[in-house]
Parts: structure tokens; sequence; C-alpha cells
């Protein structure tokens, strides 16, 4: 084989991979969000905003962290909507609004009114 100046060789360098390896890494970021990066070369990058590299047990463990929070979160707006609606159907019946009419104002949809008075 003859040489092409300017071209070291052997050819292929010595550090030369034709195929890096995918690496994966994790991140936290300051602000307590989470991701991931792909990096081909071996080398991960400086992260883009303040933050650190976390391992795959811990970004599942926050991961798993958030939703649970997410999840409680959510079912406790659930049951402080529907007891805002409870409120205004009892409001809006008691103030005489007929009973199909407080429904769709409130979006009630639980059992209907019971009447405060009693019958001697």
């Amino acid at each position: 084989m003859t040489e092409i100046p300017g071209i070291p060789w052997p050819w292929p360098w010595p550090d030369y991979e034709p195929n890096p390896q995918p690496v994966k890494a994790w991140v936290q970021y300051e602000d307590g969000s989470l991701g991931s990066l792909i990096v081909t070369g071996g080398n991960l990058p400086e992260l883009s905003r303040p933050g650190r590299i976390i391992t795959e047990d811990e970004y599942n463990r926050l991961t798993a962290a958030i939703a649970e929070a997410h999840t409680a979160r959510l079912e406790a707006m659930a049951e402080e909507e529907a007891a805002r609606q409870e409120r205004e159907y009892q409001d809006l019946t008691a103030a005489g609004v007929p009973e199909p009419t407080a429904r769709s104002l409130s979006g009630y949809t639980g059992p209907a009114a019971t009447s405060s008075t009693s019958s001697a």
C-alpha cells in the first residue's frame, strides 16, 4: 500500500472506533426534572443547564416518586372538585333551584339532595 501525504499511517488510527457504542446517561436537573442522554463517541457532553448525572436506579426511583406524587395530586384535585360540585348542588337546591337545573349548573352527579324538612 502506498502512503497518502498528510494522512497518518497506519489507517485507522489506534484509538479510532468506526462504530462507537452509544452511552446512556441519566440526569437530574437543578429544578428537579429528569432526563436521559444517549451519546456516541464515549464521552458525555457538558450539560446544557445545571444538573447532575445520576445512576439508572436513582433515575427509576425518582421517576416512580414523581409519578406517585402526580397521581396523589390528581386524586386530591378530583376529590376537591367532587366536594365543590356537591356543595354547589346543595346550595342551589336549598335556594329553590329545580333539581335537574342544580345538577346541570353544578356538574354534580351523586344522589339526589335529601329534604331538610321533616314531616310530622
